[in-house]
């Protein structure tokens, strides 16, 4: 359950609008943090009401969807609250972890779903192996396997474009950190 409705948001979006401050209507609301009415006024200026609305259930992002996100925040050299305005997502955190899953596992760290978490090395094993065995029984199609093996590819472009420039920003701040000692 959300804790403020739309409407509750929408009436102190508007008092800040007309000029009241962050700080004062956190007083006057009892909201804990000035930074989640500033939220709110940004989401609003961005989308209008639609921004500000509570969502029935989260959204399930696809992988290219994230791969998406990551890539247009660096090439745009976007902040994470930045990026989360620009692509309608609810939370900031939520782009920081797919960047913190893409570092460490590539690709495939941003096609784990939510809920359960993933099986045991051992247990793991027996899942694949009655997974092949089901696969060998299907006939799939060449223009499917063909279909997906495109999307692998262009998959690994991204990802090859994606650690190209990390690591162009990561040596250009070593290079302004060196510049500054001296």
């Amino acid at each position: 359950m959300t804790k403020y409705s739309t409407d509750f948001k929408i009436k102190v979006v508007s008092e800040y609008l007309k000029g009241m401050g962050s700080a004062s209507l956190c007083h006057k609301y009892q909201i804990p943090f000035h930074q989640m009415i500033l939220k709110w006024v940004h989401r609003y200026q961005e989308h209008g009401i639609a921004g500000i609305k509570n969502l029935k259930q989260r959204p399930a992002y696809t992988c290219n969807f994230k791969l998406n996100v990551l890539k247009w925040m660096k090439e745009n050299h976007s902040s994470l609250e930045r990026a989360a305005l620009h692509f309608k997502i609810s939370s900031p955190s939520t782009i920081y972890q797919w960047d913190r899953r893409f570092e460490s596992m590539g690709v495939d760290g941003l096609k784990t779903k939510r809920g359960r978490p993933p099986m045991g090395k051992h247990e793991n094993t027996k899942h694949e192996a009655k997974k092949n065995d089901k696969l060998k029984n299907v006939d799939q199609s060449e223009q499917e396997r063909l279909k997906d093996l495109e999307k692998e590819n262009e998959l690994l472009r991204i990802e090859i474009e994606y650690l190209k420039k990390w690591d162009t920003l990561v040596r250009q701040r070593e290079q302004h950190g060196r510049s500054k000692r001296k």
